[in-house]
């Protein structure tokens, strides 16, 4: 075929020269043909370079939701595990400081088949965009009563897309036989989205491990004991 293509040019090259003016009539224009300018030119392919967005640490460690309302796993109790019946609601309302608000989660546990003895359970909150824990160790019974300007004062500042966030946070813990009722609020600002609560399984290990951590100075999530490694559940109050 390239030969074919060939034998034709040159064939219209040699009639043109036929009756092709004089040099002092126009200007001459020499066009060499090889083979290899003959060769249809090769498509040029470009490739999108996708820019990655920035993520949220939810995102970044593929953490599930977990829909508010009925969950089940398999507790932890001194004279054996047992099937934990429990329930997850948050609430908001407004906070006694101008410009803040309070997220509650309700934690019900349904204790009825647990074999006796002591049972553990475990909860606390973090920063969905950045992974930063709002956790204590320390029980705090009264404290959601208490002065919010006081738990401001005592809360982790957490920065996203430049802005900055002052979160407090405060639990306690209600025994109702055979209910075990736990309160997690976060005190933080009217926009602020990013509170997620956790339930993890627990038992002697877990508590011992969660007990020697050091808590001084802020952490993520992924610093904390047991992390991603036992059951757990994450809620919202978007369940997103």
């Amino acid at each position: 075929m390239v030969y074919k293509k060939l034998i034709c040019i040159l064939l219209c090259l040699i009639l043109a020269g036929c009756s092709s003016p004089k040099p002092d009539e126009s200007t001459a224009v020499s066009v060499e043909v090889t083979p290899e300018t003959s060769k249809p030119a090769e498509e040029t392919i470009s490739e999108e370079v996708e820019i990655p967005q920035d993520r949220t640490f939810l995102e970044e460690q593929q953490l599930v939701i977990t829909p508010q309302g009925d969950f089940e796993y398999t507790a932890w109790a001194e004279k054996g595990t047992f099937p934990m019946h429990a329930s997850c609601n948050i609430t908001e309302e407004p906070s006694d400081s101008e410009g803040y608000k309070r997220v509650i989660a309700t934690i019900v546990y349904d204790v009825s088949d647990s074999p006796g003895g002591m049972i553990r359970t475990r909860e606390f909150a973090f920063d969905r965009y950045t992974g930063t824990c709002f956790d204590t160790t320390n029980e705090q019974p009264g404290i959601l009563e208490s002065d919010d300007s006081v738990l401001i004062e005592s809360g982790v500042n957490v920065t996203y897309e430049d802005k900055e966030y002052k979160i407090a946070y405060a639990m306690q813990m209600t025994n109702k036989w055979p209910q075990l009722i736990v309160e997690l609020m976060v005190l933080c600002p009217q926009d602020y989205d990013g509170t997620v609560f956790v339930v993890r399984y627990a038992d002697e290990d877990t508590n011992v491990a969660d007990t020697a951590f050091d808590w001084e100075g802020v952490h993520t999530i992924d610093e904390l004991p047991y992390y991603n490694t036992v059951e757990t559940f994450y809620f919202t109050k978007s369940d997103h």
